[in-house]
């Protein structure tokens, strides 16, 4: 399979190098969705939850598992679904690699953070609207989410904003970051206990704060 695949934008007719994601079996093993090459790029218009779910087979255990339909944001701000083959096998066994310097990793942060909610616990994950460019929101059994995808460190502001919207749905919220936080944003989660979780490409939701922390033994305890 090719590290990057060629998508043109229906909308703008913008070309853009897509790297396929990799999903974090439970087994260990990273899976792979092959796109479709030549299959038509669908713009997402109106997000219909289960049409935003694929199955993917790990070929290395043989465990399918449902994960977030791999999608590209063109600069134009349209959000382009990417068609995979049916059932596509796992890339090979291991972990995944870690992505050269200067190129974008072939991992999907949203699929590790729903990863990682199920593995603290939380059942039912859903996927929200977008907030803002790259923030995603997600909302499970007894908790609210929020994982940034973009690769810079989220500020203050974001953890204030996602534990206003966790209090005002009655629940507590926990944050996903792709590029980790900064100074501020750590020290005021620790003031409001809020939840911190830095993702890499290995699969692992690194806790920063000290709620994340306690979730991460309490889950290890629970397991």
């Amino acid at each position: 399979m090719p590290d990057r695949v060629p998508v043109r934008c229906p909308v703008c007719r913008r070309d853009h190098q897509y790297a396929p994601t990799a999903y974090p079996c439970r087994c260990g093993a990273p899976v792979v969705a092959p796109p479709a090459l030549g299959a038509p790029v669908r713009p997402l218009v109106h997000r219909v939850w289960e049409d935003s779910w694929i199955t993917v087979r790990c070929g290395a255990c043989g465990r399918q598992d449902r994960w977030p339909q791999p999608e590209l944001d063109c600069g134009c701000g349209a959000v382009l679904a990417l068609p995979v083959l049916s059932m596509p096998q796992a890339a090979g066994r291991g972990e995944p690699k870690v992505p050269r310097h200067g190129t974008a990793p072939a991992w999907d942060p949203v699929a590790l953070a729903v990863h990682w909610l199920e593995r603290l616990g939380h059942r039912e994950v859903r996927r929200m609207e977008r907030r803002g460019a790259s923030a995603v929101g997600l909302r499970a059994d007894g908790v609210l989410a929020e994982v940034e995808t973009a690769v810079r460190p989220v500020g203050a502001r974001a953890v204030e904003c996602l534990w206003l919207s966790g209090l005002a749905a009655g629940l507590p919220a926990v944050h996903f970051a792709r590029g980790g936080y900064t100074a501020g944003a750590r020290h005021r989660a620790d003031g409001i206990g809020l939840a911190l979780f830095a993702l890499d490409p290995r699969g692992t939701a690194l806790p920063v704060s000290g709620a994340a922390g306690e979730l991460a033994r309490r889950a290890g305890s629970d397991g």
